[in-house]
């Protein structure tokens, strides 16, 4: 079985996990190509880790106080003219 550490932001990965302004865990990807909301923070976490293969240093959790959005998701991508 693979451990699911979540690093502290000394070195912040791929992946942050914290919760939205609601309260729901959330998880934000800074290339801005995934992302979710989830029920607990170990399923946000599980994500996280699969999405980054269990990559050491990608998932970090977010500071106290800071809130996280999945505005860049869902902002669609980006077109050139």
């Amino acid at each position: 079985m693979r451990s699911a550490a979540v690093t502290a932001l000394s070195h912040q990965g791929r992946f942050m996990v914290g919760r939205d302004a609601r309260g729901n865990w959330i998880v934000s990807d800074s290339l801005g190509l995934t992302g979710g909301v989830f029920t607990d923070r170990q399923a946000a976490v599980h994500f996280a880790m699969m999405e980054c293969d269990y990559a050491p240093g990608e998932v970090c959790a977010a500071p106290a106080g800071l809130v996280l959005s999945l505005d860049a998701v869902f902002a669609g991508p980006v077109r050139e003219q």
